[in-house]
């Protein structure tokens, strides 16, 4: 059988506001491009321990010390097959970050509130998340959008549909098609 399979020419780097759904989107477009996916705040995890307990000890910014490192090599490694890389919500307010990322198709992941919500209420894990996470989070967007904005090659609206109809939109937007792969 012979089938249409996308091919990613570069690195995906997929960012937005927490729960929007970089790490979902991001399986999706790396099984659907056949491409490696690499969550970065997971390997933040795998190394250091569980994010809350990196805030309470070494703060906000010695998260975003170990999230740059993690992000540095990654980008910096041999990725054969394709590269789908999901940051977390901050990464990129640090410019060692965003200076990292110019070789890469730049994605903004948007979601409101109303999409985020049911991923983050009453959730435990989301330490910039205090008290009124509404509130919260309205705030981290008001500052970040900005820079999610002015760095994206992409935006795309993940309150849409699926993680699969979002990557596919992606994979539509960035990707070459090879046709005629043997499935």
């Amino acid at each position: 059988m012979t089938r249409t399979r996308r091919r990613l020419d570069r690195p995906v780097v997929l960012f937005g506001p927490m729960a929007a759904g970089k790490t979902s989107v991001g399986v999706a477009l790396a099984e659907l491009t056949g491409a490696e996916f690499v969550d970065t705040d997971a390997l933040v995890v795998a190394e250091h321990g569980p994010i809350p307990e990196i805030f309470a000890v070494h703060g906000e910014e010695g998260f975003r010390e170990a999230e740059a490192a993690v992000i540095a090599r990654i980008l910096g490694g041999e990725h054969p097959a394709g590269l789908v890389l999901a940051l977390g919500g901050g990464a990129v307010l640090r410019e060692e970050t965003r200076s990292r990322l110019g070789g890469a198709h730049r994605v903004y992941l948007r979601a409101s509130w109303e999409d985020v919500a049911p991923r983050l209420v009453g959730s435990d894990d989301r330490p910039l998340l205090h008290g009124d996470a509404e509130g919260s989070w309205k705030a981290l967007m008001e500052r970040r959008r900005p820079v999610f904005e002015s760095l994206a090659t992409l935006s795309v609206d993940t309150g849409r549909g699926t993680a699969q109809d979002v990557a596919a939109e992606i994979a539509a937007s960035l990707c070459d098609i090879d046709e005629g792969v043997q499935a």
